[in-house]
């Protein structure tokens, strides 16, 4: 069973996992190290600067976040960081009191968007942000970004900057979590905990999807957590074929219930962990059974393959092989990295393409393994995921939530 115990019946309180206080977290350690880390990769890729919209890769370079939802959709914050030195991060002009006791040095930031004329507000966008370069002592006219609207594109290209992907930078800086990254991960894993708790415990015949979502949810605000990036809670026949999102259906007895926590949390580092019930005091179906089985089954022998040094395209390779049955259905990678979002580089089925296959794992990573097993034209499906640590010593379940024992 790994770090897992499997239990039959729902809303045992004794879940026995314990995570750091919040006060063994150095957050200043945490932004120093990190800026470190993407520094390292920026000089090793040649990236003489980088300008991140993402609001991960903003929080990652700066330690500043703020309306990270709303920046999601709106160009309204931007980090410009250098290969050496302190970054300079441009924020909504009604907020930079939010962010300067985080960052040293914070300027406007002047949006194109629903303006009347957004390439004449973007050129003046660019002129900042050429002339930050050369504060920088920035000589190089490449410039890594990692998003970008069309009118501050075609400005940066006026000013004589050309726009680079940051793709591979940030993925070298992040893909390994530092010591810090990884106790912010531990203290979520108990938010994680407590939410699918939560979930369990509200789950019964006649509650609908939607307030399930909302105890989900609930509990993650109420420890601190920031918010959901998908809405992956279903039941009965919405949990065949996967990737259905919360509706008004009430749940029935006898049905699959699964969840995917898909959580932002404290800090804004991912919580990942999918777990499959049984709604009702009933007996599962031989088919329910065998799906959940054949899930279980892949989840724990995956699990013990993380090791450090191995290549993606080879982990692939070893991995178990569902049933052929569920294969026309299967997830759509077998594993992918998080960190401060759901992150690469991930793992595809053998008989897919390895975007990353090249790479390999390293001690610090963080992996969340994901599996669906549901026949094509059937009622069921069943949806777990683990979110695991790669150690020296092998694999670590972060969020260690029992399996369904009434499944097994």
């Amino acid at each position: 069973m790994g770090d897992h115990e499997v239990r039959g019946g729902h809303r045992d309180p004794d879940l026995r996992f314990h995570a750091p206080p919040l006060s063994a977290i150095d957050l200043h350690r945490l932004r120093r190290e990190r800026l470190d880390r993407l520094q390292a990769a920026m000089r090793a890729h040649g990236a003489d600067a980088c300008l991140f919209f993402d609001s991960g890769n903003v929080r990652y370079a700066t330690g500043s976040t703020l309306m990270t939802v709303y920046s999601m959709s709106a160009s309204v914050r931007c980090a410009l960081v250098s290969a050496t030195g302190r970054p300079i991060l441009f924020e909504h002009p009604q907020s930079i009191h939010v962010s300067r006791g985080v960052v040293e040095d914070v300027r406007p930031m002047r949006a194109w968007e629903w303006t009347d004329d957004p390439s004449a507000e973007a050129a003046l966008w660019a002129t900042e942000i050429a002339q930050a370069l050369r504060e920088l002592g920035v000589v190089s006219r490449r410039l890594f970004v990692d998003r970008l609207g069309t009118p501050a594109f075609l400005a940066l290209a006026r000013e004589g900057i050309e726009v680079v992907d940051s793709g591979p930078v940030t993925l070298d800086a992040r893909e390994v979590k530092t010591p810090e990254e990884i106790r912010l991960m531990e203290y979520n894993a108990a938010i994680g905990m407590k939410m699918l708790a939560a979930f369990e415990a509200a789950m019964a015949p006649g509650v609908r999807e939607q307030d399930l979502l909302a105890a989900l949810t609930a509990t993650l605000l109420r420890e601190g957590g920031e918010y959901l990036i998908t809405r992956a809670c279903v039941s009965g026949p919405n949990t065949n074929p996967w990737n259905l999102e919360a509706t008004d259906r009430a749940l029935e007895p006898g049905d699959l219930v699964y969840v995917d926590t898909d959580a932002v949390g404290y800090e804004g580092y991912f919580i990942d962990v999918s777990r499959t019930f049984l709604c009702g005091d009933v007996k599962a179906t031989p088919v329910q059974r065998a799906a959940y089985r054949a899930a279980y089954d892949w989840l724990t022998r995956a699990t013990v393959l993380l090791k450090p040094g191995v290549t993606l395209g080879e982990l692939a390779s070893k991995m178990p092989r569902l049933p052929d049955r569920f294969l026309p259905q299967r997830y759509e990678t077998m594993a992918h990295c998080a960190g401060l979002a759901d992150e690469g580089p991930s793992i595809g089925y053998p008989q897919d393409p390895q975007p990353n296959g090249n790479r390999r794992l390293r001690e610090g990573m963080i992996v969340c393994l994901e599996v669906y097993a549901g026949e094509t034209g059937g009622r069921d499906g069943v949806k777990l995921e683990d979110q695991v640590l790669v150690t020296a010593e092998g694999a670590r379940v972060m969020v260690p939530y029992p399996f369904c024992g009434a499944l097994l």
